[in-house]
């Protein structure tokens, strides 16, 4: 289950290098920075929707009564 192959993931998740098994081999690979930054805005892990100046969370704790129609 953990055999300890070595591989390369993009920023998609998807492999660069997929893994080696069962050999000692050198993996390398140049990645353009620009994929990192388009896949940076299908997720977002530094948290752009928790940043306080953007979202706010209030609670209305008055008691709540049913309102009458006429």
């Amino acid at each position: 289950m953990a055999n300890g192959a070595s591989c390369i993931a993009g920023p998609d998740g998807e492999w660069v290098v997929p893994p080696v098994l069962h050999e000692e081999k050198l993996i390398t690979a140049t990645l353009d920075f620009n994929w990192v930054l388009e896949e940076r805005q299908n997720f977002d892990v530094a948290g752009h929707y928790s940043r306080p100046d953007i979202t706010q969370l209030s609670v209305n704790r008055d008691r709540q009564g049913i309102l009458k129609q006429d």
